[in-house]
């Protein structure tokens, strides 16, 4: 319990040094899901990217990573881009260090392909209520902080159907930190073998890129392509390294991210204006 009373500390003070702006969107068992934005009025032509960690409660570098970057960032960022932050998805499951708050409760499940039958968790549940503000806030991109706690490479999906810069510049953050992406692998940890001889649904991980477009699966991110967000992508760093390396790690993609957003807006405004 210490940790998240400790972050949620450092949050409410570097929101009020950055003048950032704190909303509760429900909770859980007593524990506060809590939205950071950098700005309130949404009325405005800049651009709006929506970052997110700490759906699954033992992947713990993710929402540190949040609260470091907000803590070390120029402000002068927030004159460029609307940016918004929700730390910590399943508070609960961070405050014991485990997955999910209720043991087998999904927490990245059943926000969309109602055809899976999955039911959303008591987290999903508040997101998709808040959805109405969460999706504005996202118009121009959305990121997903995760970890695999089980292996020593990194990884990231995303939607490109091969790819592309976007995908080869999340790639390139997480490769500062860590020697190797991993490969071979399906994302559940099985080789493609394993996942034939269990008549499942292959999802391989090809040097360090999951094409998210084949997996269907319901999930959060699944839910923003879906809704014709831009550059969606989750990073999955590995696990097996130290905190202080998974979190500095996720700093890079959060800056790597808005970097190359912004890059990538101008030039389609730029594309716009000669067209």
């Amino acid at each position: 319990m210490a940790a998240i009373r400790s972050f949620e500390n450092q949050l409410f003070k570097v929101a009020s040094e950055k003048r950032l702006w704190l909303l509760p969107l429900g909770q859980v068992d007593n524990e506060t899901i809590w939205l950071v934005k950098s700005r309130m009025d949404l009325e405005q032509p800049d651009p709006k990217m929506l970052i997110i960690s700490g759906f699954h409660g033992e992947e713990q570098a993710g929402p540190w990573a949040i609260l470091k970057w907000l803590q070390t960032c120029d402000v002068s960022v927030f004159d460029k881009i609307y940016l918004s932050f929700i730390p910590i998805v399943n508070p609960v499951g961070f405050k014991k260090n485990q997955r999910y708050s209720i043991p087998g409760e999904r927490n990245n499940q059943g926000f969309c392909h109602p055809e899976r039958n999955e039911k959303r968790s008591r987290e999903g549940d508040i997101l998709v209520k808040n959805m109405d503000v969460l999706l504005p806030l996202a118009k121009n991109g959305y990121l997903s902080l995760h970890e695999d706690v089980s292996v020593k490479e990194y990884y990231i999906y995303t939607f490109e159907r091969k790819p592309g810069p976007f995908t080869r510049s999340m790639l390139g953050a997480l490769s500062k930190h860590f020697p190797k992406a991993l490969t071979g692998q399906t994302t559940d940890g099985l080789t493609p073998e394993e996942v034939i001889s269990r008549n499942e649904i292959e999802t391989p991980v090809v040097n360090g890129w999951v094409n998210h477009r084949r997996l269907h699966d319901g999930s959060f991110e699944d839910f923003m392509f879906h809704a014709n967000v831009p550059r969606v992508v989750v990073t999955e760093t590995p696990g097996t390294y130290i905190l202080k390396r998974r979190v500095a790690a996720g700093m890079d993609a959060i800056s790597t991210y808005i970097d190359y957003g912004l890059k990538a807006i101008r030039k389609e405004k730029k594309e716009k204006q000669i067209a």
